[in-house]
């Protein structure tokens, strides 16, 4: 009996912590189910009430469109993303009311907040992407041993080891491989399904599924090579991002550093110099906020996007505009301001086709047309905010305009001199220097003879200014121009996202070639070969879409206009060769080079991808260098230069009256 002790202890105690695992595992899920529940109810909140329904339904399906989560998982990623997207929003707004206390500043702060808040929810989701790809790798080199072991395609994805990330979308493609109706399941896993690498991967599991899996002149199989290729595209898909994380690390941030510091620099001048506040707090010092915050929130923006390692939106329209566009009455308006010029026409759609836009030529006219309005209306807002905010200022403002700013004033002082002022600005026509003597006189009979010059200069100086501060004409003709430069502003987004395309589209010949090697090997043709590429294209599925439909009446035809519409040599190499697939030699042998020809490809890329990235970063070290620029400049060295001028012109009048 005591020989089995040992082992019947060793049994209770492994019994024990089985019951203390399945008990943890059943708190766990409870407490994982009461989360659930927590944020099924914030979710139907968000979703009810209408200041944040729109924001939380756009959020829940682009975190859908990761086709990672469930849908439990999506609303409680959603919830999470959300609040913290709202905790930023209201974070900046409190934080810059705190340190500005100004309302001009605010209105600026919460433009910038609104900005904020949505990039932080893009840098979230840009993040889900990273861990999406890196445990891809995994999920693909786990595939490939385990096929190497059982031989059977969807036994391997069955088998595989898969993170919980990507778990659910293996899943759907295990049902696909297996179940009766598994074209129409990956119809709609496509649809569902966004992310190109998982779409490349579940179309050829599903081709070799259906063809059979073949061995390649070399010994090895073709799914074994398809898996190979895969985990190159995805290793270098994740060197990209690292790379261009570590070009762009502290860059995007730059253009924020104004925001914080002009608080620092106008309490430090206004200290050392008092003369300065009437600058800072003037019309020009307003205008010069304006133009600083605007550059910041331009330079943050266009960073991050470039960042972003989705660059280009499937459907870059907005919801606001297409509500617009699909009134009749506004629809007949933007028609009738669309030039009638066809070589116009020809221009602006050249555009919309090369950029791949989901926009039509009445929405681009529409969109043209709502910035132009904007860019008028809030310049006018604030050029005239900037004038009656400077004039209140002046106002209130009783110390010299000077580098030194006067004499020390208590609380009295201030009181008597702003009573002083405010009568002497509601005297018509302003008093002579000799009267305006006698004015200073009855109020502060017993400043000494320098000072009381100072307070006449003082007076008059601010009379001139209070009464030249006021909205002028030409000043309506700077909201023209800038209103003029806006509707510019979508012609400029399309030329943008036609370079930020190129880059999508090399990534796009990749996965259609990693397709032509895996049909290569199976008894496809042409036509079939057309059917399954504009399955998996994203960039050029339109194109391959119509070269696929119009392929029965003219094969030659429909490859020829193909071939035309395309931009890239590698795309154009491969339509080539499947035109002389059509009559004269095999898919086989006319891609017989592709291998090769692709490892080729994935070389140049490579150097291709470190050349645009610095491209990129030269393209954006300007505008994160900018606010600063503008900082120094109408911050520091124009109020400085105003004072000094203003002194350097004084002192040559005194030294003229001598």
């Amino acid at each position: 009996m005591m020989m089995f002790l040992p082992l019947i202890f060793t049994c209770v105690l492994g019994i024990v912590a089985i019951i203390i695992v399945i008990r943890k595992d059943k708190k766990s899920r409870s407490k994982k189910t009461k989360n659930y529940k927590y944020y099924n109810k914030m979710f139907q909140k968000y979703d009810n009430f209408f200041l944040t329904r729109n924001g939380i339904e756009k959020l829940y399906y682009r975190i859908a469109g990761l086709s990672v989560y469930t849908k439990r998982e999506i609303k409680a990623t959603a919830v999470k993303l959300y609040s913290l997207s709202i905790g930023t929003f209201w974070g900046i707004n409190i934080a810059g009311i705190l340190i500005f206390r100004d309302v001009f500043t605010s209105l600026l702060l919460l433009i910038f907040a609104y900005m904020a808040k949505n990039v932080l929810v893009d840098k979230q989701i840009d993040r889900i992407h990273f861990k999406l790809l890196k445990q891809l790798l995994e999920a693909l080199s786990s595939i490939r041993q385990a096929y190497l072991r059982l031989g059977v395609i969807p036994d391997a994805i069955a088998e595989a080891e898969v993170s919980p990330l990507l778990k659910h979308a293996f899943e759907d493609i295990y049902l696909i491989l297996t179940a009766v109706d598994g074209e129409r399941r990956l119809e709609e896993f496509y649809a569902s399904t966004p992310f190109k690498l998982l779409q490349t991967f579940s179309g050829v599991c599903f081709i070799l599924n259906n063809a059979g899996d073949s061995k390649l002149s070399n010994g090895s199989s073709n799914f074994i090579q398809a898996m190979g290729m895969m985990h190159s595209e995805v290793q270098m898909e994740i060197q990209r991002l690292v790379l261009q994380k570590a070009k762009f690390g502290i860059l995007e941030y730059l253009p924020v550093v104004p925001l914080v510091t002009l608080r620092l620099i106008e309490a430090f001048f206004i200290k050392q110099i008092p003369g300065t506040a009437i600058i800072y707090h003037g019309p020009l010092g307003y205008i010069s906020k304006v133009v600083i915050f605007v550059s910041a929130i331009v330079g943050y923006m266009t960073i991050t996007k470039i960042n972003s390692p989705m660059v280009v939106k499937k459907d870059d329209r907005n919801a606001f505009i297409n509500k617009l566009v699909s009134n009749k009455s506004f629809e007949s308006f933007i028609k009738n301001i669309i030039p009638k010029k066809p070589r116009v026409i020809k221009k602006k759609k050249y555009y919309l086709e090369k950029s791949m836009s989901s926009k039509d030529i009445v929405y681009l006219y529409a969109n043209k047309v709502i910035c132009f309005i904007l860019g008028f209306t809030l310049s006018l807002f604030f050029i005239y905010f900037s004038v009656e905010l400077g004039k209140d200022f002046i106002l209130s403002n009783v110390r010299e305009v000077s580098l030194v700013g006067g004499e020390e004033l208590d609380a009295e002082d201030i009181a008597t001199r702003q009573q002083m002022d405010e009568i002497y600005l509601n005297i018509h026509p302003m008093l002579t220097r000799n009267r305006t003597e006698d004015f200073v006189n009855t109020y502060l009979p017993h400043l000494e003879e320098f000072d009381k010059k100072s307070q006449i200069d003082r007076l008059q100086t601010k009379y001139k200014t209070y009464y030249n501060t006021y909205f002028k004409w030409w000043m309506l003709l700077i909201c023209y121009i800038i209103a003029v430069i806006s509707w510019r502003i979508p012609e400029i987004v399309l030329k943008a996202r036609i370079w930020l395309l190129k880059t999508e589209a090399e990534e796009d010949v990749l996965q259609l070639q990693t397709i032509i090697t895996i049909l290569m090997n199976t008894s496809a043709d042409t036509m079939e070969t057309l059917y399954w590429l504009q399955r998996q294209s994203r960039v050029h599925r339109n194109i391959l879409i119509d070269a696929y439909h119009e392929y029965p009446s003219d094969p030659e035809l429909a490859l020829h206009r193909l071939k035309s519409k395309v931009a890239l040599p590698e795309f154009k190499r491969m339509v080539d060769k499947l035109i002389l697939t059509i009559h004269q030699i095999s898919l086989a042998d006319a891609f017989s080079d592709l291998i090769s020809e692709r490892d080729h490809l994935l070389r140049i890329r490579e150097i291709t991808q470190q050349s645009i990235l610095k491209k990129k970063r030269s393209f954006v070290s300007p505008l994160s260098m900018a606010p600063l620029l503008l900082t120094t400049a109408c911050y520091i060295i124009m109020p400085l230069g105003i004072l000094g001028l203003k002194e350097f012109f004084f002192a040559i009048q005194e030294f003229q009256k001598l």
